[in-house]
């Protein structure tokens, strides 16, 4: 893989996330929720068996350096600090023919590096059977969250490889919500909606962006230094236009991490919970990810048996996410079919705020900087 692995992973990826995100979420109404990780993952078992413009175009995606040597080790290292088995777990699998052999190299630094598991599977045979499994397989892997992430028919007897990236999180909030009531939620400006609202005071990282118009909280999970930030504009209809300008650059996040200090919010989010279903090929060739779907596809270093015949024929993430007064659950599946800070301490002059997110907003579920999911939730209900 002396070629193909000009890959050097950091956990510097905010860019790679934020241009996803913006891209998928342009072309979605309503509520929208992904795992840039998960994704993130997918686009890597590609890259690792791919060659020449394929290649590059997959590490211009992942903001990937094309001329640094790899960093298999620095992959592993990434994984290590952003996994806690039981609250934060990623999967990867491939799933190949029977009569189809995957090279030795890829298979080895994809299960070493990425933690795949590599399953042979008779697709021309029983194709319902290989669909089966792999449902089967993401329904286990996310804690029985996703479930038919392949509808009948998407895998047939032609199909020679199926790619996937599923991922679970489960925590309960550092400080639980002591109460939760009936509220409203501005959908637009004239329609308004009964949604049930979690409260909470207490002491939390905070920053009011007076530029962009929007505050932005962090509220704590308990376990593993996991948090979710929540970005709310000033206005009840401007999250399209915060999505806009905000998501344009990862600076922005690294300045508003950078920003935030701890205030006594009193604190009001919406329960919510919802289910996202995505086909990111239009996506990714909008990104610049061609090739890999059509003819000029170069997974040679994938497998020796077929140069010149693999292509992506589909590409599909879904993602489930339940926010209570207790925690969150999320979980995200990508697949593709290829023909903690500490508050125990006493501060003095902390500024009292509210936050009351009573309209739409984004939110960013990550360990320290590195993303593990982003959505938009415009309708709690929906």
């Amino acid at each position: 893989m002396e070629n193909t692995a000009n890959i050097h992973y950091t956990s510097l990826t905010s860019n790679y996330s934020f241009t996803l995100f913006k891209e998928l979420s342009s072309s979605v109404e309503g509520n929208v929720f992904a795992s840039t990780y998960s994704i993130q993952f997918l686009l890597l078992l590609l890259a690792f068996g791919s060659k020449s413009k394929t290649n590059d175009q997959l590490k211009s995606v992942l903001h990937l350096s094309k001329d640094k040597p790899p960093n298999y080790e620095n992959i592993k290292a990434i994984i290590t600090k952003l996994e806690i088995p039981g609250y934060l777990t990623v999967a990867n699998g491939i799933f190949s023919d029977k009569a189809f052999s995957l090279s030795t190299d890829y298979t080895k630094n994809t299960e070493k590096y990425l933690n795949s598991e590599v399953k042979s599977v008779d697709f021309s045979g029983n194709p319902t059977s290989g669909e089966l499994e792999i449902n089967k397989w993401v329904y286990n892997r996310t804690n029985g969250k996703i479930s038919g992430i392949f509808k009948p028919g998407d895998i047939n007897k032609d199909t020679v490889l199926v790619l996937a990236s599923a991922v679970h999180f489960q925590n309960i909030w550092k400080q639980q919500f002591t109460e939760t009531k009936k509220a409203s939620f501005c959908l637009t400006a004239k329609n308004h909606i009964n949604i049930t609202m979690m409260h909470q005071t207490g002491q939390f990282k905070y920053y009011k962006d007076n530029h962009y118009k929007f505050s932005a909280v962090e509220i704590p999970y308990k376990v593993g230094g996991y948090e979710m930030l929540i970005i709310l504009p000033d206005k009840m209809d401007a999250v399209k236009d915060l999505e806009n300008v905000f998501l344009k650059s990862s600076k922005n996040y690294a300045y508003l991490l950078n920003n935030m200090t701890i205030h006594n919010v009193e604190l009001d989010i919406p329960k919510f919970k919802f289910e996202s279903d995505l086909n990111l090929e239009n996506t990714m060739e909008k990104l610049g990810c061609t090739d890999m779907f059509s003819s000029r596809a170069d997974f040679s270093e994938l497998s020796k048996s077929a140069p010149g015949k693999l292509r992506v024929s589909s590409m599909k993430h879904k993602a489930f996410i339940d926010v209570n007064e207790y925690g969150t659950e999320a979980a995200a599946v990508t697949g593709t079919n290829v023909v903690n800070y500490n508050l125990e301490y006493v501060l003095s002059n902390i500024k009292n705020v509210k936050f009351h997110a009573c309209h739409p907003f984004l939110f960013i579920i990550k360990k320290e900087k590195d993303i593990i999911f982003m959505g938009r939730l415009s309708n709690p209900n929906a």
